[in-house]
């Protein structure tokens, strides 16, 4: 992570601290348990990805409560299954925003939850915290005044890649007269980027070209037919779930370099390539969890070592495992500031 992104981390979780503190009532001052409602998806197609989240998540609220809680004061959760669809989003927010004395924060996993949240969280006084997805322009705090999308927005992992790839090509003023493909799921979290490259493509002069697929992601030959047609220089993948092993071995079908597709942080997880093994070497993709340092040797000693494990130790430290983890923490540690 850089520098000026590490301190716009910092900055916003203090951002979240100052909102729990001004929402405190005095009878929640000293509460006796912090409660942090999950808004998962264990089931159906994007199960794959969204199970280790879900553990990785629940896991370091046992960390927390493990190590002595929050200030002293223990944590309790509940999952609540939405399938990563909308209404059942927006069913899980109503059903649990109450419950256990309200809800500390709630973290939507999905930028079609985040839309329809955005225009209740205001009037319930919850802040979102969208670690990595949701309304890149709730950036603008002074418009968005309670979602935090902290890590960094879509625009910002857009502009990475478009800027990883004039970086490759020996400067920004090298990417005119090239092709860029954007293939994405045809959604509000594939929609994102869409701008944020639009704009760049004119102000460096690459040819855009805009390939969505259909959710879940399954059937895309018609998609990678249009590649093999225009033969793009490059092709960023916005994908989830399996969209991207999917969109991995059409590309090997295809004969479409791996060395030339990059994705973003949700198209860079173990279950993307396990099934594609040798064939997805030279595919890249963004990540901005790191590896986990000594909260992972925790995790093991204080959980998992104790059989508190929500899922297989091995999956402990794992990209997606360690997304949920770290977006964990963010709750956590701005309710310990506050």
């Amino acid at each position: 992570m850089s520098l000026k992104l590490r301190k716009f981390t910092l900055a916003a979780g203090m951002a979240v601290a100052a909102v729990v503190a001004s929402v405190a009532t005095p009878a929640m001052a000293q509460p006796k348990e912090q409660f942090f409602p999950l808004l998962v998806y264990r089931t159906g197609a994007y199960a794959p990805n969204g199970v280790p989240f879900a553990n990785g998540y629940a896991d370091y609220l046992k960390l927390v409560n493990a190590r002595g809680g929050i200030n002293g004061v223990k944590v309790s959760f509940e999952e609540c299954e939405t399938g990563y669809a909308t209404d059942r989003g927006v069913e899980c927010y109503e059903r649990l925003k109450g419950k256990n004395g309200g809800a500390t924060v709630f973290q939507p996993l999905s930028t079609g939850i985040t839309f329809a949240l955005t225009e209740k969280a205001p009037g319930d006084k919850i802040p979102l915290i969208t670690a990595g997805y949701g309304r890149s322009e709730s950036a603008d705090g002074q418009v968005f005044k309670w979602n935090f999308p902290l890590t960094g927005t879509y625009w910002d992992a857009a502009d990475m890649l478009v800027q990883h790839v004039a970086k490759k090509e020996g400067g920004e003023d090298k990417l005119r007269g090239k092709k860029i493909a954007l293939v994405y799921h045809d959604s509000p979290f594939g929609k994102e980027p869409i701008p944020l490259m639009q704009e760049r493509a004119a102000m460096h002069g690459f040819t855009l070209q805009l390939l969505p697929v259909t959710a879940p992601g399954v059937e895309q030959k018609a998609t990678w037919l249009q590649v093999r047609q225009a033969r793009p220089d490059y092709v960023l993948l916005w994908g989830w779930g399996v969209m991207n092993s999917a969109a991995l071995k059409e590309a090997v079908a295809t004969g479409y370099p791996r060395e030339k597709m990059y994705g973003v942080w949700w198209s860079a997880g173990e279950p993307d390539v396990k099934d594609i093994g040798e064939a997805a070497k030279g595919y890249s993709g963004l990540v901005v969890t790191g590896e986990g340092g000594g909260v992972i040797a925790d995790m093991k000693k204080f959980v998992h070592d104790k059989k508190q494990g929500t899922g297989p130790a091995d999956e402990v430290g794992t990209t997606l495992y360690n997304r949920g983890l770290v977006s964990a923490a963010l709750a956590v540690e701005g309710v310990r500031a506050a």
